[in-house]
């Protein structure tokens, strides 16, 4: 039997997005906090920072997000900051600037004052102990006007100034009214990942909280599948699934893509949980059955 599916509302995760929002309310009384969120690749880690962006944004609280991207060894310099600032307006980034402006304008230089600054070379005359001071007080500006929710994703892909930056934000905001929220995939942190040793530092500072997302159970990938088919789901078609996805949320909607286009028969053989290198017993993300989709069900999760 094939199966209409449509896009579902948000499922799960409860508790890990009440934490969340009692972290941000701290924030906005003016306690400043960080959260670490960890989990594998298509557990969901996206999805649960963009539900709590969404409603803090209903409360007014500015959302900066930007994401680490892969390149090469090491991934692109302030990568979630050049992405980040970018959302803002460039009038109100140019007012709340400060002594950071010619920072700014040689690291976002499509600003109208960013010529100047790459002309200048500000940021590689500026050493990056005064580059991390001034983006501290570009956030607590920010943070002045209105509570700041600033997300960085896939810190797994940062590049070494990017870690630094984030080490040093959690050590020095001590007052003002920021939420800093981290996210990784900890599937792909092998002993040796120059990440751990970040992940060490934060699980050192009484304001870092860390959460970690595991797979979906059976009874909450049963509530994802009539989120996606707006009806009850077959008990078939929920073993087939919870077998093969091994709850992975992301892999649930692509395996049921392949069952609504042609029956339960369709999905690819279930896939074996293998721990990955450097991890204690972690089960990996099922990429085999992803592997086996067919081209228009597959996406890759490059935030998931």
């Amino acid at each position: 039997m094939a199966h209409q599916v449509r896009a579902g509302r948000f499922v799960g995760r409860t508790e890990e997005l009440a934490r969340l929002r009692e972290l941000l309310a701290r924030a906005a009384d003016g306690q400043p906090q960080v959260a670490v969120i960890g989990g594998e690749a298509g557990v969901g880690k996206t999805r649960l920072v963009e539900q709590l962006a969404a409603s803090a944004s209903r409360r007014g609280v500015r959302v900066l997000d930007g994401g680490c991207v892969p390149l090469g060894e090491e991934g692109l310099p302030f990568a979630p900051v050049v992405e980040a600032l970018r959302d803002l307006d460039a009038a109100e980034l140019e007012a709340v600037a400060g002594p950071a402006r010619a920072e700014l304008g040689r690291l976002l230089p499509d600003l109208a004052w960013g010529s100047e600054a790459v002309a200048a070379g500000a940021v590689a005359g500026a050493g990056q102990g005064r580059l991390f001071e001034l983006l501290l007080g570009l956030v607590q500006r920010l943070a002045a006007t209105a509570p700041l929710l600033w997300v960085m994703e896939d810190l797994h892909w940062a590049d070494r100034s990017t870690r630094d930056l984030a080490a040093f934000l959690a050590a020095s905001l001590r007052s003002g009214r920021v939420l800093l929220v981290l996210t990784f995939r900890s599937d792909e942190l092998d002993r040796l990942h120059p990440l751990r040793r970040l992940l060490g530092e934060l699980a050192r500072n009484r304001r870092v909280q860390r959460l970690e997302l595991e797979r979906f159970t059976r009874a909450e990938l049963t509530e994802q599948l009539v989120e996606l088919l707006g009806a009850d789901p077959p008990a078939r078609l929920v073993d087939d699934i919870y077998a093969r996805s091994e709850g992975n949320p992301f892999f649930t909607e692509e395996l049921l893509l392949v069952s609504g286009s042609a029956g339960p028969a369709a999905l690819p053989p279930a896939s074996r949980r293998s721990s990955s290198p450097g991890s204690s017993g972690s089960a990996t993300a099922p990429s085999s059955c992803c592997a086996s989709l067919p081209r228009p069900a597959r996406a890759s999760p490059s935030r998931c």
